[in-house]
C-alpha cells in the first residue's frame, strides 16, 4: 500500500470520528501533516482509544508503543509515517524471506 493512500485512509477515518478535523476539500489548504491531535483536534482520551482501534482494524497494525497523539505521534504525519512504516516494512521483510526461501 503507497504512503499516499494510507495518508488518505488515515484522514478518512479522523475525520469521520474527530469532527473538528475538517474533511479533505480540493480546493482546502488544510495542513494536515502537521496538524497536532492531541489537543487542537481532541482532548478526549476515549476520542483517541477509539480512532486508534479504527485505524488497527483499518490496516491491521498495532500500536504498541504508543497511542496517535501521544510522544512520538504528535501529528497525522506522524501516525501515517508509523503506519507506512508497520504496513511496508512487513510487506518488505516477507518479501525477503521468500527470497531467501
Amino acid at each position: 500500500m503507497d504512503k499516499k493512500r494510507i495518508r488518505d485512509e488515515v484522514i478518512e477515518i479522523l475525520c469521520n470520528k474527530l469532527h473538528n478535523l475538517p474533511p479533505p476539500n480540493d480546493e482546502d489548504d488544510f495542513d494536515y501533516e502537521h496538524q497536532a491531535l492531541v489537543p487542537d483536534i481532541t482532548k478526549d482520551p476515549l476520542d483517541v482509544a477509539e480512532v486508534a482501534m479504527d485505524l488497527e482494524d483499518a490496516f491491521g497494525v498495532n500500536f504498541e508503543e504508543a497511542l496517535p497523539g501521544d510522544t512520538g505521534m504528535e501529528t497525522i504525519g506522524k501516525v501515517v509515517e508509523y503506519l507506512d512504516l508497520r504496513i511496508n516494512g512487513r510487506a518488505k521483510a516477507a518479501a525477503g524471506k521468500k527470497a531467501d526461501d
